[in-house]
């Protein structure tokens, strides 16, 4: 072997892309653990069977770079009865061989959640459960952290659990919360209340983890009215469906009220004590846009609605900085309160309108397409929060000497110039069809099918039924066009203020497109009208009303989307603000 590749095979060794074995172990590699590999990726028993009868030291042999055995990838891939045969030639103690992490055939199992073959394993070896794996992480750890109910019921079942110390047992509360198993978190709870009130590693406690999970409660969505997952959950509900969503929202309803009930429960704990440790809970929530979560503690302590942050924020000027709706609507619930809580000034000299006329945070604004719709979102809010707040607050200056107009403008100024941008690009657009469609009816309307009798000058084809489409589709085609022609020259010509973004350039969109739908069907109509005059027969008017239908039908696909968003976004907005009586029902 030449000095160059010596060298080469020593570098490749060094970086463990390949193991170099000597002769006879590199033909046993070969020939006996590369099958036995294959043979339990496939679960293919009778070829593994073949292999151990050979060499029975194979059933406890790394078979791969990893250091796993033929039980770990047959208990990963979840091949049961490949596992349940091979158990019969290992000794219980063969079962604790670990892989170079350090990780058991029952972490792989509860990793990948087969819990046929995780009770095989502890059936054969009862101390698995308690053998750590990569990085310390027990089985029933990984069982939580993928999420796995089944798996993670059975490993907490078993007594190893109660051997753990308190910061690895909130650990695995918390990402049971996390991991949306929260059936599994009142068992927990269940057996150790203290853990109720315990901080894991990260600060939190289970509370605060659950606050932080709007998903996790039916209702949080900020989709808003047109929103079809809110469809259909409200429809699932009236049929009276249970569905695997509902059942964990349920359970996260349930599990909210076993914490609450356990923290309040805490025997030598003030009322003061846990009332100051939940006010950060109440605004991780509010934070969070976890609206339903918000309810739930508002009930069982009405008290936290005056509660304030480091910041003199409530609850409700969160919802307006952070744009969340559903948790802002609760205010409309509130009368003497929704007026006192609205005098609020932060720590800024910030009003609820100066937070207001601040830009809304990405993620809100991305949910709403386009510059001007957000624009219209943006103005609307603004609106809604000023028919609230005393009339001395709207042109209140804050510390930095600004009226909330002033930081409206100032901070929408970008947005407010790719609206604009945005709505021109598009009127210029549909109004270069709309002139087309006008110059093209306009001209058509003097040029009848069929012509006209030199003697009286009426069109030869006026007695015809089919010809009589044809003027009234000229007509409609004309004015359709001529209206769309305005609608657009009206949002060209636009100043373009605040408030035109709010009613005035959604309507005038809505309209255009419409009318340019309309024209468009009519020309197709006018168009077909003419042919029909000169072709006969029932499969001829078939195949040429099929055919010129589908630009309409193009046109439709084309434009659903914008016309839908401009609909939803302008007049599906007017329920958006509003109360849905909830806090105390």
């Amino acid at each position: 072997m030449g000095m160059g590749q010596s060298k080469w095979k020593d570098e490749n060794m060094q970086s463990g892309r390949f193991i170099v074995y000597s002769s006879p172990a590199c033909e046993k590699y070969f020939s006996q653990h590369v099958p036995l590999h294959k043979a339990a990726l496939k679960g293919d028993w009778e070829a593994a069977e073949k292999l151990l009868s050979e060499d029975g030291s194979l059933a406890k042999a790394s078979i791969t770079e990893g250091g796993e055995t033929a039980l770990h990838v047959a208990a990963l891939e979840g091949h049961a009865s490949f596992v349940a045969n091979l158990l019969h030639r290992m000794e219980g103690c063969d079962l604790e061989i670990q892989n170079n992490k350090g990780s058991t055939a029952l972490c792989f199992a509860a990793a990948a959640g087969h819990v046929d073959i995780a009770k095989l394993l502890v059936q054969k070896n009862p101390k698995l459960p308690t053998i750590s794996g990569f990085e310390g992480v027990t089985p029933l750890y990984m069982a939580v952290l993928q999420a796995h109910s089944e798996m993670a019921h059975y490993l907490f079942s078993l007594p190893a659990f109660e051997f753990w110390s308190t910061d690895h047992q909130v650990a695995l509360l918390t990402t049971a919360i996390d991991s949306g198993l929260y059936g599994l978190a009142m068992s927990i709870v269940d057996q150790h209340k203290t853990l109720a009130v315990t901080e894991d590693s990260n600060g939190e406690t289970p509370l605060q983890v659950l606050a932080r999970k709007p998903s996790a409660f039916c209702g949080s969505s900020e989709g808003g009215l047109w929103d079809t997952s809110n469809i259909a959950t409200t429809i699932l509900s009236y049929m009276k469906l249970k569905t695997h969503k509902n059942s964990a929202q349920c359970d996260a309803h349930k599990l909210l009220g076993y914490l609450w009930d356990s923290v309040i429960s805490q025997e030598d704990v003030e009322t003061a004590q846990i009332v100051g440790n939940t006010s950060k809970l109440f605004f991780v929530a509010a934070e969070s846009g976890n609206d339903e979560f918000l309810v739930e503690l508002i009930r069982r302590y009405p008290d936290f609605l005056y509660k304030v942050n480091q910041s003199k924020h409530s609850i409700f000027h969160i919802a307006v900085l952070r744009r969340y709706v559903r948790v802002f609507n609760l205010m409309h619930e509130l009368v003497g309160v929704k007026e006192l809580i609205a005098t609020y000034i932060d720590k800024d000299g910030n009003n609820m309108l100066h937070l207001a006329a601040k830009l809304s945070p990405q993620n809100q604004l991305s949910i709403i397409p386009g510059a001007a719709l957000q624009m219209q979102r943006e103005v609307l809010w603004y609106k809604e929060v000023e028919k609230i707040v005393q009339p001395l607050y709207r042109d209140m200056k804050n510390n930095a000497g600004q009226t909330p107009y002033d930081i409206f403008l100032e901070e929408h100024e970008k947005l407010m110039k790719e609206g604009e941008k945005l709505m021109k690009q598009t009127a210029k657009s549909c109004m270069l069809v709309t002139m087309l469609i006008a110059t093209v009816v306009f001209t058509t309307a003097f040029t009848v099918p069929g012509g006209y009798n030199n003697n009286t000058g009426a069109p030869i084809l006026q007695n015809d039924k089919v010809f009589m489409v044809f003027p009234i589709s000229e007509a409609v085609a004309t004015l359709s066009s001529l209206t769309s022609m305005l609608m657009f020259l009206s949002i060209l010509t636009s100043r373009y203020t605040e408030m035109d973004f709010l009613n005035s350039l959604p309507f005038w969109l809505v309209i255009g497109v419409g009318a340019l739908f309309i024209s468009i069907v009519a020309m197709m109509v006018a168009f077909c009208t003419c042919l029909l005059s000169y072709e006969h027969g029932l499969v001829a008017a078939t195949a040429l009303l099929a055919f010129f239908a589908s630009v309409p039908i193009m046109f439709i696909i084309l434009k659903y989307e914008l016309l839908v968003t401009v609909l939803r976004c302008t007049y599906g907005c007017r329920w958006l603000f509003r109360s849905n009586n909830r806090l105390f029902t």
